[in-house]
């Protein structure tokens, strides 16, 4: 009985101090440091689809991670500088208490403002991030640190009125949807295009900055080597941007389910996806298909049937696919940091990160740097994938 009383006074105390703490980020394992630096980019060819305003025009924030020389005893930077608005937007749309979203908002990543940082003289193959429906350019943090100490610059797109926290120099705000806009297929439909045309306008940016040969990374940035990835809705958006732009040259979808009309078009280039650990449909149960919000023929049609069916249609020369064992939606993003005593809430946290990291590195290693190494196959990460 004592040792009861005494293991449940500890948990109590050691969830109380964790619950206030912060999160922490593994060191990256390649040979390079990580600067980190912002553009804000204006389309003046395009109106903004948010705001029905004829003049205001497509305006998004870039956050670009490059390899990088840092000055000795330099400061890193926090997670993100508007930490106010991603808690206050995270919590209108997730209910997720901001207690617990400032374990991750209020935390530091280890990389390096442009200021301490100077880019590698070296050219890296460029990788374009996009994130999840109402999630921010720094949802992937746990990752841009890892892939950029590999040698490769990453540039995370915010996609403006659809990402919490987006604060604009001039201080005007973005603004999120509802998750149930994602079951209006039209809207859907119509924000999966806008985001592709965020994804080509970025880059259409990147090389006029690199032809005008005054930006600090037009001699870093690889733009024939180009690779998209992303998570949930940025995950689709990335094999929908395959389908219309050539530049990009291969494509990871997180996880996210394929809007859109793009895949009866298909394309060609390498692609993988990485599947959460769905439960089959006969094994779900009433309460879980509740709080999925769908009844078990929908739950079969989404994550099963329809999913497949996109998938294989929109890779005309296959792809890879791999399910990472006991990991959810949320297990490729930094949003499993919110949970105070992972060892309890998120045991397997850290092994789902690694082994994305693995994943994406070895895909992206192979068909963008020409790497002979196989994708996804090493021995120690057979007990964690569903091939």
């Amino acid at each position: 009985m004592l040792v009861l009383v005494l293991l449940s006074t500890f948990i109590l105390a050691f969830g109380s101090y964790d619950l206030y703490s912060r999160a922490k980020f593994p060191k990256p394992s390649g040979q390079y440091q990580v600067g980190t630096t912002l553009l804000e980019l204006v389309d003046t060819a395009r109106l903004e689809p948010y705001t029905h305003n004829p003049a205001d025009h497509r305006r998004l924030l870039v956050q670009i991670y490059y390899p990088a020389s840092i000055k000795e005893n330099s400061p890193t930077v926090p997670y993100s500088p508007s930490p106010v608005a991603i808690e206050e937007d995270i919590n209108s749309v997730f209910r997720v208490p901001k207690l617990l979203i400032k374990r991750l908002t209020r935390t530091k990543t280890g990389y390096f403002d442009q200021q301490h940082a100077a880019p590698i003289e070296k050219q890296f193959p460029v990788l374009f991030f996009s994130h999840g429906w109402d999630g921010n350019r720094f949802q992937n943090s746990f990752m841009y640190g890892e892939l950029v100490s590999h040698g490769y610059i990453i540039v995370s797109i915010e996609h403006t009125f659809n990402a919490s926290g987006t604060v604009f120099r001039d201080g005007n705000k973005g603004g999120v949807e509802p998750l149930s806009k994602m079951k209006d297929t039209s809207f859907s439909s119509a924000m999966m295009e806008t985001w592709t045309k965020d994804q080509q306008f970025v880059l259409d940016q990147l090389e006029q900055l690199q032809q005008g040969g005054n930006y600090f990374l037009a001699d870093q940035m690889n733009l024939k080597q180009v690779g998209v990835f992303g998570h949930s809705f940025g995950g689709a958006t990335s094999a929908t941007t395959l389908v219309y732009d050539k530049r990009f040259k291969a494509g990871i979808n997180m996880d996210g389910f394929y809007f859109g009309n793009a895949y009866k078009i298909g394309f060609e280039q390498p692609f993988m996806q990485l599947r959460s650990d769905n439960k089959r449909t006969e094994d779900m149960s009433d309460k879980e298909l509740k709080e999925f919000d769908a009844s078990r023929e929908y739950y079969q049609y989404l994550i099963w049937d329809e999913w497949n069916k996109r998938i294989n249609a929109f890779a005309k020369n296959g792809y890879h696919s791999f399910t990472v064992k006991g990991s959810n939606h949320m297990s490729f993003s930094d949003f499993t940091y919110m949970m105070p005593l992972a060892f309890i809430t998120a045991p397997s946290r850290d092994e789902h990160h690694r082994i994305t990291n693995q994943l994406v590195l070895s895909f992206f290693n192979r068909y963008l740097k020409g790497s002979k190494d196989p994708v996804g196959v090493e021995k120690e990460l057979e007990r964690f994938i569903n091939d």
